[in-house]
């Protein structure tokens, strides 16, 4: 029978009401040293008996942080079931112990109390990250602590941090530099026909995300969204005002809120004989802590432009600005498509609004990415196309957090001022956003090697063909554009039902030449 080591072993030790983990470890027979197996989405550390650490508290927590990195939802629980004096006693007795170093800063980071020891450590000892870089997103930079000499590399606050694990997966897109792929992708066009488009790619990227929502907004609510959406490139804080802006700009006017909900939203369907909640996000109570963390970790997330201002390329993003031609090498904190899943992700489940979540969500998104320095100023990327095309991922990567939850929360919409239970804030602060990741990473990877290139080269067939054709014939009205849809959606040929319907007035050597002028203008490569 296994036996449970780590964070498993203290959550089983402790009752503590954590969800599921993502990644544990055991004691198993047959198991020569240690191996990795997978358990549906979870992840089994698998351990020879020689590894086991044995039942001491300090013991279990080292072979914790030493295999299995940082779960500050596991610790946060734990801390508040422990005085601590376990904790102090192992750095006393070994005060060089970079373990007992990580366990007492993280005890004191979460809980906000003091251990009752002064002057722990050495000030000649070295310096210790408190998460471990090879396993775990974090800064690359942080700020050191004398009182453990540790190096304090959370991306968070202890108002709001979720992690990320490194993954196979997610190494191999860190290594793979998007950020290179978008911009070779890029180089292929000039910057007159990138503007125009960039236009396109806006509404393209607002009218997915409405789709996503299966709404069809009004053309003025769609433009709106699309301006707001090149605030992204302007790299202003994301602030409780500007959210607010964009909520109001995405659902009716009747239902324009003025800050963080006052009351309990949930997410399900009305059966009728019953409602069927899905999800129960944060309680309104818990909301200003955590909104407030979240725009704080979003805001140093961001790229250090002045540092790329004054032309120290001592970091790996690229800024680039094709409208005013400015190429800049700018340093950033944590890798851009781990910290756009973070903020984008950490929203929607904490739900601030009562409606319009779902496309500030994506939003962030791109907010996140232009400043990072991910996205060059002035394009956006259709990712919210490819979610569309792939909503049942999108769907089991949002509820990989929300169903368990869910499990654990009770709440009664019929009774909507009783408030929720079991949604306590603890779990919205400390998020494992691995699969989050992973899924936007896919995304985006899809993006950049396929979607954005698709996208340019057929609004660049498109101009080419309105181009050729206005030469060729006086077109009534919208027909032109209406005539290169068609043909272009039917592969060079004009239907003899749209063409009786639409353009009964050409003639037949007019609609051969258009045709022909409609394939070579999509055919053509970039300008």
């Amino acid at each position: 029978m296994d036996k449970p080591l780590g964070y498993r072993y203290l959550v089983e030790h402790y009752a503590l009401p954590v969800l599921p983990l993502d990644i544990s470890a055991c004691v198993t027979s047959g198991v020569r040293s240690r191996e990795t197996r997978r358990q549906g989405s979870a992840t089994l550390l698998c351990f020879a008996p020689s590894y086991d650490p044995g039942e001491a508290l300090p013991d279990q927590i080292q072979f914790a942080l030493r295999y299995e990195g940082v779960n500050l939802q596991v610790l946060a629980f734990l801390f508040e079931r422990i005085d601590g004096m376990e904790l102090a006693h192992w750095l006393m007795g070994s005060p060089a112990s970079a373990y007992a170093r990580r366990a007492c800063f993280l005890f004191e980071w979460l809980t906000g109390k003091q251990l009752p020891v002064d002057d722990p450590v050495s000030p000649r000892a070295a310096y210790v990250s408190a998460v471990d870089h090879s396993m775990q997103f974090v800064l690359d930079e942080g700020e050191r602590q004398s009182r453990f000499r540790v190096i304090d590399n959370l991306p968070g606050t202890p108002a709001f941090c979720p992690l990320v694990r490194k993954t196979d997966y997610l190494k191999a897109m860190h290594a793979m530099d998007l950020q290179a792929l978008a911009r070779s992708t890029l180089a292929r066009y000039d910057a007159d026909l990138l503007r125009r488009a960039a236009a396109f790619l806006y509404l393209k990227e607002t009218q997915s995300s409405f789709e996503v929502e299966r709404e069809k907004p009004s053309h003025n609510k769609a433009q709106r969204f699309a301006d707001l959406l090149r605030l992204a490139d302007t790299r202003e804080p994301v602030t409780m005002d500007r959210l607010v802006m964009l909520q109001n700009a995405v659902i009716d006017p009747r239902f324009h809120e003025f800050t963080w909900r006052q009351q309990q939203n949930w997410i399900g369907k009305d059966m009728g004989f019953r409602q069927q909640v899905d999800f129960v996000p944060a309680r309104p109570e818990d909301l200003p802590s955590l909104m407030s963390g979240l725009l704080v970790m979003a805001d140093r997330l961001k790229a250090d432009i002045n540092t790329a201002a004054k032309g120290r390329p001592d970091g790996p993003a690229f800024i680039a600005d094709f409208e005013n031609d400015i190429f800049l090498i700018a340093r950033v904190p944590l890798d851009p498509v781990v910290a756009a899943a973070c903020i984008a992700f950490g929203f929607v489940y904490i739900h601030p609004f009562m409606d319009g979540n779902g496309r500030i969500h994506r939003y962030l998104i791109h907010d996140v990415l232009a400043k990072a320095g991910f996205t060059p100023r002035g394009i956006v990327l259709p990712v919210s196309a490819v979610i569309l095309a792939n909503l049942d991922d999108y769907i089991a990567t949002l509820e990989h957090f929300s169903r368990p939850l869910n499990a654990r929360t009770r709440f009664d919409p019929e009774v909507p001022d009783a408030p929720a239970t079991g949604n306590g804030a603890v779990y919205f602060r400390y998020p494992d956003l691995t699969c989050q990741a992973e899924f936007l990473y896919r995304a985006l990877h899809r993006t950049v090697t396929v979607d954005l290139q698709e996208e340019i080269d057929f609004l660049l067939g498109f101009d080419r063909a309105r181009t050729t054709l206005g030469r060729m014939l006086d077109w009534p009205g919208h027909t032109l554009d209406l005539f290169i849809r068609l043909v272009h959606q039917n592969d060079g040929v004009l239907s003899q039902g749209k063409r009786k319907r639409y353009f009964s007035w050409m003639t037949d050597e007019e609609v051969r030449e258009a045709e022909v002028a409609v394939t070579h203008a999509f055919s053509s490569g970039p300008s």
